[in-house]
């Protein structure tokens, strides 16, 4: 059951064990740097921790970790509800099938699939809900799409996100982690998420924490504080994919009006044209591919803003592009926690030091870290 409460619980701190004074918002992450699997393992702990009469509730976009599936069925026997909704035709259509029949075995109607509106609008959302043994919210931009039995052919199209760099963000407090729950048990039901309802248009306020859906009828979030920016301000920022579109011209222009935009990014085309690339680098921003000797992805999305000393961190399952912004199912998160930002802007640093040392033996033109006005 969840437990609807309005204040974190009162813990002695004299006899509570370090696991029960975790910070109420801690950043975990995945890369070449950490042990293999290692956000999947943050998943799979949580879910083997969920005692019987807690409720387990997700919406993710790829699922295809049948050991990690073999957790939540384990929980579903011990007597915890699971719920799950599940992307039915993510870019690879058949990447989650296997996982798919094997919880629909087991849950039943608890596992559902979501269906794309004309093959446009998905379930891109990553949220994982606990209700027990205390309420918490892990969002970000990890999918568990890793499997005991390697398909090297499916890695290479959606890249190995277990290695890859990746992010999820736990929330502790007890008003965003109940707001977050709600949200996926919206999704679940596949009630009360069209861009009109007021639930998606109306940020969720907390202490240091705001919460964005999507769809929703104004989706420029991010695009909004950018375009104040000037002189003295700074965007650092991680990016997986974007498009030619608002939030790369807004970076644009905030660098042309003197802000310091650095920029992290896919090494792919695909998720971010060469065009784009071009463009912000014209503008003067610092565009870097991240590009991985072993093809791991740079799957993180999370942008930093400092704004006249005012910072803030944005991160979610959110990319920056036009299906993200207009179509799909999406979280986005704003933090004005400071050991957060401060844990971010770190891991920004690791990735820009391994985009430059990478540059070098990138080879082709889709991998060029460094932008020049007539390329």
């Amino acid at each position: 059951m969840w437990l609807d409460i309005d204040a974190p619980p009162m813990i002695d701190r004299a006899v509570a064990s370090p696991a029960a004074i975790r910070p109420l918002t801690e950043v975990y992450y995945g890369g070449p740097d950490q042990a293999p699997r290692a956000l999947r393992d943050v998943l799979k702990a949580r879910v083997e921790a969920a005692p019987a009469g807690s409720e387990i509730v997700w919406a993710t976009y790829y699922f295809r970790d049948r050991d990690l599936a073999g957790s939540l069925v384990a929980a579903h026997r011990r007597g915890v509800r699971v719920r799950i909704r599940i992307e039915a035709s993510p870019r690879s259509p058949d990447a989650n099938r296997a996982v798919i029949d094997m919880l629909r075995a087991e849950l039943g109607d608890d596992l559902r699939v979501q269906r794309a509106w004309f093959g446009l609008a998905h379930l891109h959302t990553k949220i994982y809900a606990f209700s027990g043994p205390q309420p918490e919210a892990l969002i970000g931009s990890f999918n568990p799409s890793g499997d005991e039995i390697p398909n090297p052919g499916l890695l290479a199209q959606i890249g190995d996100q277990d290695r890859g760099q990746n992010l999820l963000v736990a929330f502790r407090e007890p008003g965003v982690a109940r707001s977050l729950y709600r949200q996926a048990e919206r999704i679940w039901t596949g009630r009360g998420v069209s861009r009109f309802a007021s639930r998606m248009n109306r940020p969720r306020r907390f202490e240091d924490a705001r919460l964005y859906y999507f769809p929703r009828l104004r989706p420029d979030v991010v695009d909004r504080r950018i375009e104040r920016l000037g002189p003295g301000d700074r965007v650092q920022a991680a990016i997986s994919h974007m498009d030619k579109g608002p939030f790369a011209r807004q970076l644009a222009e905030a660098a042309e009006r003197g802000a310091e935009i650095d920029l992290v990014v896919h090494e792919t085309t695909r998720r971010v044209p060469r065009s784009v690339v071009r463009d912000l680098g014209r503008a003067g921003v610092n565009i870097q591919r991240y590009c991985d000797a072993g093809d791991l992805p740079m799957h993180a999305k999370f942008v930093l803003i400092d704004d006249g000393g005012q910072r803030s961190a944005w991160f979610g399952s959110f990319n920056y592009t036009a299906t993200s912004r207009y179509l799909n199912q999406e979280v986005l998160a704003r933090s004005t926690n400071a050991q957060v930002i401060d844990d971010l802007e770190a891991r920004f640093q690791i990735l820009s030091d391994e985009a430059a040392q990478q540059a070098p033996t990138c080879g082709d033109t889709a991998r060029t870290t460094t932008v020049s006005a007539d390329r």
